[in-house]
């Protein structure tokens, strides 16, 4: 063990975390909410949030964004929930990093229901995602927002439409690996790599970015 340092420290990492857990507090899943104010939030329709958009997704059939420093708006009191995943009711465009006041049901991230059944609860835990927002509506946007940040959103856009005009079928492949969105790639598409066990290949990578440098450099 003392030959492979990276296995004995990944131990410790896993020890830790688990110890933190057990004593309370936990740093990669658990409710950031107090239980009774939890317990509130799950017999409300509605509530109110307010955060900063982070990142937005458009599906063919709806919307998905994900705000950040995220509050719950609980008696005119604010309580940190850190990041949620929005489900819009209505597609709407919206600048990166604008502070948006929203409203819909919130609900924690499912459990998996059956056993080897992948975890969305505990992988979003580590993107410090414990709840989604469904059938949202946008309240209010503030007039501030990031222009860098919408600057690059446009520019992956611009980047979406060329690889659409010029790839043919093959746009959501390319879309995917170089763009890292694969919402645009068919479900076939998609079921096909899922069964050869190779859908991670449409996913950009340290090697990829290592390869591409070395590239470069050369």
């Amino acid at each position: 063990m003392t030959r492979r340092p990276m296995c004995l420290l990944c131990l410790f990492l896993m020890g830790f975390l688990c110890l933190a857990d057990w004593l309370g507090f936990p740093l990669i899943r658990g409710n950031p909410l107090p239980e009774s104010l939890q317990e509130w939030v799950n017999l409300q329709s509605e509530v109110s949030i307010c955060g900063e958009l982070e990142t937005s997704q458009d599906t063919e059939y709806s919307q998905f964004i994900y705000l950040k420093q995220t509050y719950l708006i609980y008696n005119s009191k604010k309580y940190p929930i850190k990041n949620v995943k929005v489900i819009l009711k209505e597609k709407s465009e919206v600048p990166a990093g604008a502070v948006l006041l929203l409203s819909g049901k919130l609900a924690e991230v499912e459990r998996p229901r059956n056993p080897g059944e992948f975890d969305s609860r505990q992988y979003y835990a580590c993107r410090h995602v414990y709840y989604v927002m469904k059938q949202a509506k946008i309240r209010k946007v503030s007039r501030d927002y990031s222009r860098y940040g919408q600057f690059l959103e446009e520019v992956k856009a611009h980047f979406a439409k060329v690889l659409k005009a010029t790839s043919g079928e093959a746009a959501g492949v390319f879309t995917a690996v170089a763009l890292g969105d694969k919402n645009v790639l068919e479900e076939d598409t998609k079921l096909r790599y899922q069964m050869a066990g190779i859908l991670h290949i449409l996913a950009i990578s340290g090697l990829h970015i290592s390869i591409l440098g070395v590239g470069l450099y050369n």
